[in-house]
Parts: C-alpha cells; structure tokens; sequence
C-alpha cells in the first residue's frame, strides 16, 4: 500500500486492507509505504493516495499510471 501524508482515506483503506488481509491470508503482513517526495512517487509509479497493489498490481483495474503526491 503507498501513501502520501495527510491522505484523508489512508486509516480507513490501512484498517480495510488489513482486516481483509487477517480474513482471507492470515499470517500475510501489509506494508505500508509512505511517499513523500516527487522522486517517491516516480520511484514507485505512484498514481495518487491511497493506492493498493497485491504482488506488485493495483487492485483498481482502472487506476491511473504516473506519479502524484493526492
């Protein structure tokens, strides 16, 4: 999971993802990664906050690629 500081939903989506994560793949740890420099963001492809990607894919089919820090 990558998040920009301040980002209204990153408790709420950290909690979500984490309470799915205990239900469907126990044992299986989020990580939580906090982006916040430009250079963070290209680095990751971070396309804005809250974002959530399993092995790597994000989990919004429709999600835009690029870099942002909102």
């Amino acid at each position: 999971m990558l998040l920009s500081p301040g980002c209204r939903n990153g408790q709420r989506t950290v909690a979500l993802v984490g309470e799915v994560l205990h239900r469907l793949a126990p044992g299986v740890e989020l990580e939580a990664i906090l982006v916040t420099t430009p250079e963070e963001a290209e680095r990751h492809a971070f396309p804005g906050s809250p974002t959530v990607r399993v092995d790597g894919l994000d989990v919004e089919p429709q999600a835009p690629a690029g870099t942002g820090l909102g």
